[in-house]
C-alpha cells in the first residue's frame, strides 16, 4: 500500500491492479487481537495478528525511508480507528498519545540525521572562522601594542610621560565608539609665571627661576583680572599657549592660601594641576578651557558674589570649590549622556544610565590621585579628605542638567525659610547652586565671550547631531546643523527663558550681587530676539 491520495478514477485503477485490498480490510474486521508496524528497510511492515497464532502481514512503501509520512497520514488513524472499534473510546485515547509519542520520536531521529549532515558540511566553514577569528585578535593585540609605543614615543618627544597613563590604560574607560581617541599630552608651563604667582599671593615666591623666556608679562596681565566678571580665558589659554585651566587653578588656589593652608607639596600641586588639564579633550566646547572659564566665575561667586560670606565657608569649602569647578568636565568625549544612552554606550551601563559623564568625570579623577605624585589630598587628614570628597561628589553631580528641576526647586524651597544657612546640607545646596550658575554662566557674559561660547556650543552640538544622522537615531534637539539659522536662536532663547535666567535669579535672592548677570542674559536674549 502506497500513501497517497487517488481521485474516483484513479482508484478504480488500482483497483484491477494486484493490491491485496479486500484480504487488508477483510483481517481488520475479523478477530484481530493487535497491529504491530515495524520498519524494514525502506518498507513499514504491519503484521495483524490472528486467532490460533495466524499472522497476515502487509507492506507499506513511502517511496523512501521517511516513514514519518506513513505514520501521520495513515498509521496513527488506522490504529486509533481499529482500537475504537476494538476496545472502544478509553483505549484509543491512550494509545493515541502513545502513537503521537512515537511519531515524534521518529521526527526527532530524522532531525538529528539531518544536523548531523549539516554538521559534515558547516565544519569546514565553522573551522576557518575560528582561525580568522584567531587572526584576528593576534592583529588587534599587535595593533594595541603598536599604539601603546607610539603614545609613550609621543610622550617622550613632549619631554614628559604620558602622566595619566604612562605604562597604557591599566583601566580603560571606554568612551562611545564615535568619540574621537584622546591620548593626554602635558602642556609645559612658564616658570617665572608661576613664581610670580607665589610672590604675589604668598609670603615667599621661592627661588627665582632662571629667565626662560616666555611672555610671563602678558600673562600676568591677563591674571590681574581674574577678580573681573570679564577675564578673558580665550586670550589666556593662547597666551599660555593651551595652559588656561593650570594657570586659572595654579593661581586661584595660592591666592586663596589653601596651598599654605593645607600644605600642598608644590611639585605634587603641579603634577595634579598638569593632569587634570591633559585629561580634557580638545571638544569645542567641552574642553579645558570650558573648565577655566568655569572655575573662575566660581570663584566670582564665591568672592564677590559674596558667597563665602553668606553661607560661612571653610577653607575646605574653597577647595573643595575650586578643584571641583576644575575637574568637572574631566575626560568628556564631546557627546552628552543622553547620546550615551541612547546607543548603549560602556559608560552608560557602567553607571545605569544615571549622570553618566558627571559619575565618570569624579571616578577619573579620584582614581588618578590614587597615585602618590598627584595625590593633591596627601596632607589633608582623613576626615578634612572626607568633607572635600563629599563636596566635590556633589557639586560635580549638580551639573547633570537632567538633575536640574529637582536641586533648582529644593534652592527655590530653601530660600523661602528664613534661617541661616549653617547645616551642611544647606551649605552643600548652596554650593551646588553656585557650580550650576558658573556651568552654564555663558549667556550672563558680554557679547564678546558670550558670542565666543556661542560658536563653540553650536560646532559640539552639531557634530553630535551629525553622528545621530549617520545612526539613523532622531537627531536631538537644536543639534540639526540643517537648522541653525532658525533652531540655534530658539534654542539659546529658550535655555535663557527656562534654566539660566530662572536660575540666575534664585541665586541672587541669595547673593544680591549677582543681580547683574540676570540684566545681563536679559540683553542677550533681547539681541538674539532682534534677529529673528
Amino acid at each position: 500500500v502506497y500513501i497517497n491520495s487517488f481521485s474516483e478514477t484513479e482508484l478504480n485503477q488500482k483497483k484491477t491492479e494486484k493490491i491485496p485490498w479486500p484480504n487488508f480490510f477483510k483481517a481488520l474486521k475479523s478477530n484481530a487481537k493487535s497491529i504491530v508496524p515495524k520498519e524494514v528497510a525502506d518498507t513499514l511492515v504491519l503484521n495483524i495478528a490472528l486467532e490460533a497464532k495466524i499472522q497476515t502481514t502487509f507492506q507499506l512503501k513511502s517511496g523512501g525511508k521517511d516513514f514519518s509520512i506513513i505514520h501521520r497520514l495513515f498509521l496513527n488513524n488506522l490504529m486509533i480507528s481499529f482500537l475504537q472499534f476494538k476496545g472502544g473510546e478509553a483505549d484509543a485515547k491512550f494509545t493515541r498519545l502513545e502513537i503521537e509519542a512515537t511519531t515524534k520520536r521518529i521526527e526527532i531521529a530524522e532531525l538529528e540525521q539531518r544536523v548531523l549532515a549539516l554538521q559534515v558540511e558547516i565544519d569546514p566553514f565553522s573551522k576557518n572562522a575560528r582561525g580568522a577569528l584567531d587572526d584576528a585578535r593576534a592583529a588587534k593585540e599587535q595593533c594595541d601594542g603598536f599604539r601603546k609605543r607610539l603614545r609613550q614615543l609621543r610622550n617622550a618627544m613632549a619631554g614628559d610621560i604620558d602622566i595619566l597613563y604612562p605604562d597604557g590604560p591599566a583601566m580603560y574607560m571606554l568612551h562611545t565608539p564615535q568619540s574621537v581617541e584622546h591620548t593626554p599630552h602635558v602642556i609645559p608651563y612658564n616658570p617665572k609665571v608661576l613664581y610670580a604667582i607665589r610672590q604675589k599671593y604668598s609670603e615667599a615666591g621661592g627661588a627665582a627661576p632662571a629667565d626662560t623666556g616666555g611672555n610671563c608679562d602678558e600673562v600676568m596681565h591677563i591674571l590681574s583680572k581674574i577678580d573681573d566678571w570679564d577675564y578673558d580665558v580665550f586670550a589666556l589659554e593662547k597666551a599660555t599657549k593651551g595652559g588656561a585651566l593650570f594657570t586659572t587653578a595654579y593661581c586661584l588656589l595660592h591666592k586663596y592660601g589653601l596651598v599654605k593652608h593645607f600644605i600642598i607639596d608644590e611639585t605634587i600641586l603641579i603634577n595634579f594641576l598638569q593632569a587634570v588639564q591633559s585629561g580634557y579633550h580638545p571638544n569645542a566646547y567641552h574642553n579645558a578651557t570650558h573648565a577655566a572659564d568655569v572655575l573662575h566665575i566660581t570663584h566670582y561667586i564665591i568672592e564677590s558674589g559674596g558667597l563665602k560670606t553668606a553661607i560661612k565657608m571653610t577653607q575646605q569649602d574653597c577647595l573643595a570649590s575650586l578643584l571641583a569647578a576644575a575637574i568637572h568636565d574631566y575626560d568628556h568625549p564631546g557627546f552628552n549622556n543622553n547620546f550615551h544612552i541612547r546607543t548603549g554606550a560602556y559608560l552608560a551601563t557602567l553607571y545605569n544610565d544615571r549622570s553618566v559623564l558627571e559619575n565618570h568625570h569624579l571616578a577619573q579623577v579620584f582614581d588618578l590621585v590614587k597615585t602618590p605624585k598627584y595625590n593633591v589630598f596627601s596632607s589633608l587628614t582623613w576626615e578634612q579628605m572626607k568633607d572635600v570628597r563629599d563636596t566635590m561628589l556633589e557639586m560635580v553631580l549638580a551639573t547633570d542638567m537632567g538633575m536640574h528641576a529637582k536641586i533648582y526647586q529644593n534652592f527655590r524651597r530653601r530660600l523661602n525659610e528664613e534661617k541661616d544657612w549653617a547645616t551642611r546640607d544647606d551649605q552643600r545646596l548652596a554650593m551646588n547652586i553656585a557650580i550650576k550658575m558658573s556651568d552654564i554662566s555663558n549667556c550672563c557674559r558680554p557679547p564678546a565671550l558670550y558670542s565666543a561660547w556661542a560658536q563653540n556650543i553650536a560646532a559640539e552640538f552639531y557634530n553630535q547631531g551629525d553622528t545621530e544622522a549617520r545612526l539613523s537615531l532622531p537627531i536631538s534637539p537644536f543639534m540639526d546643523r540643517r537648522k541653525d539659522k532658525v533652531d540655534f536662536p530658539k534654542g539659546q532663547i529658550s535655555f535663557m527663558n527656562y534654566i539660566v535666567i530662572p536660575l540666575f535669579e534664585a541665586g541672587a535672592s541669595l547673593l544680591p550681587n549677582m543681580d547683574f548677570a540676570v540684566k545681563q542674559a536679559q540683553a542677550n536674549k533681547q539681541n538674539w530676539l532682534s534677529k529673528t
